[in-house]
């Protein structure tokens, strides 16, 4: 896994976001569209981002994670995965990124995070700061959802899309996210909407692929 590092002159660098609320349409390949809700609060460069999936009431497929932006770079803290939906690669674990260390009972692991590994929900982060100051081309070391296990994804703006939403037409930044261990991911992120991923294409190993997309206009909160 290589180490992913920034050159950047930090005077040309932006690293606000704002907080918002937002619903998601998940389209799984064989069980259909199911509201998933996802949270994202910025605070000073701390952050919490979460989001909730629920096809019944006693399911649930869900992930919260405690975040931190030093120098640009992003830090995951903790992060809890629950998976208990039916049909699924059921996974649930907590994940401790403390004093250096990457953590977890459940997956069975204790090391020094020297590479900076990340969780789902903190990469998708580091790609929104990198792609909003211009970075078009970088690694990241994940852990996946799916699976528990750490892959290195390598990410590149491909292009420009017009996604069309009931509430308009947004101009979207494309980039693939690729490896040679988990399926590829592409991604739209909107500069209108604090870059914002507002859909991505999940590509399954078995080659089928999932859709994440956004419903309604987000909910920016108040400051």
């Amino acid at each position: 896994m290589r180490l992913f590092i920034l050159f950047l002159s930090f005077s040309l660098i932006s690293d606000e976001f704002k907080s918002w609320d937002a619903k998601f349409k998940f389209t799984h390949y064989s069980a259909g569209n199911i509201t998933l809700k996802r949270s994202f609060k910025f605070d000073d460069n701390q952050i919490s981002s979460k989001f909730v999936l629920r096809p019944l009431f006693i399911y649930e497929y869900s992930q919260k994670s405690s975040l931190v932006l030093e120098s640009n770079i992003v830090k995951t803290l903790f992060t809890k995965v629950k998976n208990n939906v039916p049909g699924s690669k059921e996974k649930s674990f907590e994940v401790s990124f403390l004093d250096n260390r990457i953590e977890s009972q459940e997956l069975g692991f204790s090391f020094l995070n020297e590479e900076n590994v990340l969780d789902q929900l903190g990469s998708d982060l580091q790609m929104r700061l990198n792609v909003k100051n211009g970075v078009d081309s970088f690694f990241l070391n994940v852990i996946t959802n799916t699976e528990g296990k750490i892959v290195e994804r390598e990410y590149k703006v491909v292009g420009e899309e017009i996604i069309k939403k009931k509430f308009g037409n947004i101009n979207c930044i494309k980039v693939k996210a690729t490896s040679k261990d988990a399926g590829d991911i592409t991604y739209y992120i909107s500069p209108k909407y604090d870059f914002m991923i507002i859909d991505s294409f999940i590509e399954l190993r078995n080659g089928k692929i999932n859709k994440l997309s956004l419903v309604d206009e987000p909910k920016f909160l108040e400051e």
